[in-house]
């Protein structure tokens, strides 16, 4: 094979991969695990279960949210299902999780992995 076309393949491959979604494994994180409730855009279901897009916590309490999603949230209503939590994940995977919620429906400040490290230490 020709070393022109090999970098040609090689180039285009480069540039495929950068043109990927950003926060690609937030997103598929939010669809395994989040979209089931919150649905697909973030507006969840009234009462049931709340919509992430209006939530509080995508604007300005963005550090709230590893703790929350780790450890779950017991119902505080009746009409309210509790949310399970999700203590499988990994810091990297919160890190993707929380920064893809937040560029899609928050203010689109980043919580990066040291300050999700910090705030799981004093999870209760």
């Amino acid at each position: 094979m020709n070393k022109g076309i090999i970098i040609v393949l090689i180039a285009m491959s480069i540039w495929a991969s950068c043109q990927q979604e950003k926060y690609g494994q937030g997103k598929r994180i939010y669809t395994a695990y989040c979209a089931n409730c919150h649905m697909e855009n973030g507006q969840g279901l009234g009462e049931i279960y709340p919509s992430i897009t209006k939530s509080s916590y995508l604007y300005g309490n963005i550090s709230e949210l590893p703790c929350l999603i780790l450890n779950g949230r017991q119902s505080s209503q009746i009409s309210t299902v509790q949310m399970p939590g999700f203590s499988h994940l990994r810091e990297a995977e919160l890190s993707n999780l929380i920064n893809y919620m937040s560029h899609t429906w928050g203010d689109q400040s980043i919580l990066p992995i040291d300050k999700i490290q910090d705030r799981i230490k004093n999870c209760q």
